[in-house]
């Protein structure tokens, strides 16, 4: 921030808030002159301090506490509440970092003297309490406390409960910068001890779920006028009170805002429907009346209708058809007629509704059994019609075509790989189709082992867009998000069963045909939600989908340049999913990079895939006669954010290797999916082929982390790369499956970067990654470093072949370093560690421990600088007024930048592989302290390497500050390690490995 804008910001202060003025002239006389300057300029580069919208502001004080107009009053009524869960609930309140708030009790006539004792007992001018002469009940005592309310905006909180302390903060943030009407955020569950768990990560408003769950739930707020308008809770709704006003008050609010994020701990006592759904049965009921008389309010009466479903407080919203509109079912098929007579026999012969055509679009079909089966059922049903279009393939445009066939007032758009299950399938398809709210309809499609195959589509899910819950059982869950088995709304559904009405289509137009083969089924969610409507995924619908079996899976260019333009508002922010939850994973999983307060727990009595192992999901071959020899290299990643370290060294050696011995390529990804940018560097060289498709391209990548339930082709001409170890046990194990079908495998090439398991002392990962090293097939092992390498025939393993592989200096960081090398390299006091605090084997807790000794004993501290390369994390004080700070992943050129100018560093890892930061600090004439392990040891690399025996905090401390105190501020590095600088070939070995695949 300029001085100047300091100026004027600090001027403005004044002239809105003149008790500053008054506050700063203390402060200068307390503290003086340079300590006011100091405090000044602080405050004036704390741009959030004050947070405007349309002129309301947010303002925080010095405390930290933020203030505006907008009052909330929190109603709280209680009855024969232990005080000890009072205190928690208060205390939660007196905790907030928002200070414009009242509390509002009303004691439903307490029979318990210790509850009334305690309410007596409150002193703070802000709680207002009322003793009731008799028991109203839920609904009637909140109503009292609401008439002692004179805030802007009610929230609703029970007596036992908890919140986060930026609760109120972030509803008034929300309301100020949207003028919501009502607000509500996520919410989890708190044990008598504290413990919270079960996060709920709820979307964002959904008409749709809230016809059938109360999934608001809690924390709850909403302009106090709203709730006078409908006249508070209704007590003949008891049990369910909060679902019925909620409702009233929806069909009346303009706006309905979500927080994504947990700021209410709904406490679990023996008694509460949090730890029991059953203790409250009556709320059953009361939930279903409450949806009832809303649909009666918002349709009319006798136009919708709620039933109850084998879960508790999950209901089942239907829809009156008004007379006998016409269904037009649209298939594309290119022969595969077993899929097809099957898809067509499952709506004949299943169906309860009547009143439909079947339109099949004959794309090209090259057999003669498809012709004469497209004359047979047309001949056998007059409502199935053949329409023959002989152009090249495009997706959107042939139901854009059926739909100018057709004659009814709702198309469904069908697979013909897919077949009915559900007798009702398409009367709930037109009820929903038909309502004048909905945009698009989808059902909920199973594999054809009975698991999910979609339930939804989530934009951004797996980088471009993916449905959720998919490969799960189709079974009723409660957290961390909704269920697959309840109504819901969504972004956009998949077109391989995909219900619109003729008047929604109308509207915002037929699909895009700019989108040739996937994408446009997406797009048209997309667009009916941004042309005001609901799309609607409901899985009382069911159908069997055999996922795209008559056709390949080769997606063009243009598709994924128009999916980035029409996916790129929500990618990542889909707003009926949760920023909290991974995007990266079809199962809901927390984030817990931005949840980290959940830690994942194992609870007994749960089913036996919560106890599996991921990374070891099985790899499934199916026998391909690809007619040369390949190489596979199995891998993670080749998305840019993870090339690197491993993964990079990895690629080096296998495009090596290919090359050198002039064989075929695949790469199988077996941790993410491709995204955009990863395509992007690879689609030139290498065709993306889907693990379905039996491709005999040359070069390939091969998407199989989604892999549940897919196979893979593999030949007798296969060579397998191992990487990690996950992909040594899933390649070994799936071989010994293969190996009954007559396939043995070649030569496993197995890449070693380290000594992995390590990674996991003492456990099932242990276990596994280290049976990898003994399989009993032939591995050819490719060591990085002779260090790693005697460690290996210290354990004793050995392999079918042998080669090892010496660190090399990154060609980046030797370009910078030969530019400057010649004269001395200006340093800084400055200290840099390599800082990786997700990876427990590079000592980070011990390198902050270290720096923590170290800033109280180093002479002249204060002119230290400490920073951090690797991993990003928040700054952490080190005490001493010194800061760690994280620089996160640098690039190459940051990294030689801040490499020669620091004069320390610090580089540990608890393994026998050498790593490589200590490596290139030495090179760039910072001395680093490093630590010998087993029997690696990098004193010998150079004399800038300090590497000791013993890493204890105080070891390391204490080298620290002998090092810091011969400070110099140019240091010459002529006397590198040549060997490890000039080095030019990093895989010496390559000509004999090449040769003996080849042969």
């Amino acid at each position: 921030m300029s001085k100047k804008s300091k100026i004027i910001r600090l001027t403005k202060d004044c002239i809105k808030h003149p008790k500053t003025i008054a506050r700063g002239v203390k402060y200068l006389f307390v503290k003086g002159p340079r300590a006011f300057k100091q405090n000044a300029s602080a405050r004036a580069d704390e741009e959030l301090k004050t947070q405007t919208w349309d002129g309301h502001s947010l303002i925080q004080s010095p405390e930290g506490v933020w203030n505006s107009g907008v009052k909330f009053s929190i109603l709280i009524p209680t009855y024969n509440v232990e005080p000890i869960w009072l205190e928690k609930a208060l205390t939660s309140i007196w905790a907030q970092n928002y200070s414009n708030w009242e509390v509002c009790i009303v004691d439903d006539c307490s029979t318990l003297e210790s509850t009334k004792e305690y309410l007596r007992g409150l002193t703070d001018t802000r709680i207002r309490v009322e003793f009731s002469s008799e028991n109203e009940g839920i609904s009637g005592a909140t109503n009292r406390a609401a008439q002692m309310a004179d805030g802007d905006y009610i929230l609703l909180m029970d007596n036992d409960d908890v919140l986060q302390p930026e609760a109120f903060y972030l509803f008034a943030k929300k309301i100020l910068e949207t003028d919501a009407d009502i607000v509500y955020s996520d919410h989890d569950i708190i044990d008598e001890n504290d413990a919270r768990s079960n996060p709920i990560l709820k979307p964002d408003w959904s008409p749709d779920l809230i016809n059938c769950q109360m999934y608001i739930g809690h924390l709850l707020g909403f302009r106090k006028s709203l709730y006078d308008e409908v006249g508070g809770f209704n007590s003949d709704y008891n049990g369910s009170q909060d679902y019925d006003l909620f409702l009233r008050m929806a069909e009346r609010a303009s706006k309905i805002e979500h927080v994504q994020k947990v700021l209410y701990s709904w406490r679990s006592l023996p008694s509460s429907t949090a730890t029991n759904p059953g203790s409250k049965p009556y709320a059953q009921t009361a939930g279903l009346n409450a949806v009832q008389a809303h649909l009666d309010r918002t349709y009319g009466e006798g136009n919708a209708w709620v039933d109850e479903t084998d879960n508790l407080f999950v209901y089942d919203t239907r829809y009156k058809i008004d007379g006998n509109p016409k269904v037009s079912i649209i298939i594309p098929t290119k022969d595969h007629i077993d899929l097809l007579s099957q898809c067509v026999d499952s709506i004949i012969n299943v169906s309860t509704y009547s009143n439909y055509e079947i339109i099949i679009l004959n794309n090209n079909s090259d057999e003669q059994e498809s012709y004469e089966y497209f004359e047979d059922i047309q001949k056998k049903h007059e409502n199935v019609t053949v329409y023959n279009i002989f152009l090249e393939f495009n997706w959107s445009m042939l139901n854009n075509l059926g739909m100018q066939r057709a004659t009814g007032d709702v198309y469904i758009f069908l697979n013909n790989d897919t077949e009915v299950i559900s007798p009702d399938w398409m009367t709930r398809l037109v009820e929903n189709a038909l309502r004048d709210e909905v945009g698009v309809v989808g059902p909920l499609l199973l594999y054809e082992d009975d698991t999910i195959q979609h339930a939804g589509v989530v934009i951004g899910m797996n980088g471009w867009a993916d449905h959720v819950f998919k490969a799960m059982n189709p079974v009723h869950l409660g957290t961390p998000y909704v269920s697959p088995m309840v109504t819901r709304n969504v972004l956009a559904v998949t077109g391989a069963c995909l219900a619109v009405s003729k008047k929604t289509i109308e509207k915002i137009g037929p699909f895009s045909e700019e989108f040739l083969i996937c994408g446009s089924d997406v797009e048209l969610g997309i667009r009916a939600y941004q042309n005001g409507l609901q799309n609607v995924y409901t899985p009382f619908v069911r159908l069997h989908h055999y996922e795209s079996k008559s056709r390949d899976s080769f997606v063009p260019e243009c598709d994924f340049v128009m999916s980035e333009r029409t996916y790129a508002p929500y990618r990542g922010k889909d707003p009926f999913f949760n920023s909290q939850l991974d995007y990266m994973k079809a199962e809901p999983t927390v984030d817990y990079t931005k949840c980290p307060e959940y830690e994942p727990v194992v609870i007994p009595n749960v089913p036996a895939t919560n106890y599996f192992i991921p990374e070891a999901t099985k790899f499934i071959f199916r026998k391909f006669e690809y007619p040369r020899k390949r190489i596979n290299l199995l891998i993670p990643s080749i998305n840019p954010e993870n090339v690197f370290g491993g993964i990079s060294t990895a690629l080096k050696f296998f495009e090596e290797l290919c090359e050198r011995s002039g064989l075929d390529r695949r790469i199988i990804l077996v941790d993410m999916a491709p995204n955009e940018e990863g395509i992007n560097l690879y689609k030139d060289r290498y065709t993306f082929v889907d693990c379905n498709n039996d491709s005999g391209e040359p070069c390939q990548i091969v998407p199989y982390a989604d892999r549940f339930g897919k196979s893979i082709p593999v030949s007798e001409n296969d060579f397998f790369i191992e990487t990690g170890w996950w992909t040594a046990f899933a390649l070994q194990e799936a071989y010994e499956v293969f190996e009954k079908d007559g396939y043995a495998p070649n030569p496993f090439i197995y890449f070693i970067q380290d000594y992995e398991p390590g990674f996991y002392p003492w456990s099932s990962r242990y276990v596994m990654s280290e049976a990898t090293y003994r399989s009993p097939y032939k591995q050819i092992a490719v060591i990085n470093s002779s260090e790693l390498h005697s460690h290996m025939k210290r354990l004793g393993y050995s392999f079918y072949k042998e080669f090892v592989f010496e660190p090399v200096f990154n060609a980046g960081l030797k370009k910078y370093f030969l530019e400057n090398k010649d004269n001395p390299f200006k340093k800084k006091k400055q200290l840099l560690i390599y800082g990786r605090p997700g990876t427990v084997r590079n000592a980070f807790e011990l390198n902050v421990m270290a720096l923590s000794d170290w800033v109280w004993k180093q002479p002249g501290i204060e002119e230290w600088e400490i920073l951090s390369a690797g991993e990003s994390f928040d700054d952490i004080d080190l005490g001493n007024g010194k800061i760690l700070k994280s620089l996160g992943k640098l690039t190459i050129e940051e990294y030689a930048k801040i490499l020669s100018e620091s004069y320390v560093g610090i580089s540990l890892m608890v393994s026998p592989h050498p790593s490589y930061p200590p490596l290139e600090m030495a090179t760039y004439g910072v001395k680093v302290i490093t630590n010998n392990y087993g029997v690696k040891s990098l004193a010998g690399f150079s004399d800038n390497v300090v590497a000791i025996d013993i890493p204890t905090p105080a070891i390391v401390s204490k080298k620290l500050v002998e090092i810091c105190s011969n400070f110099k501020e140019e240091v010459n590095v002529t006397n590198f390690n040549e060997e490890y600088v000039n080095k030019e070939v990093t895989f010496p070995f390559m000509d004999e490995l090449s040769h003996m695949l080849k042969d």
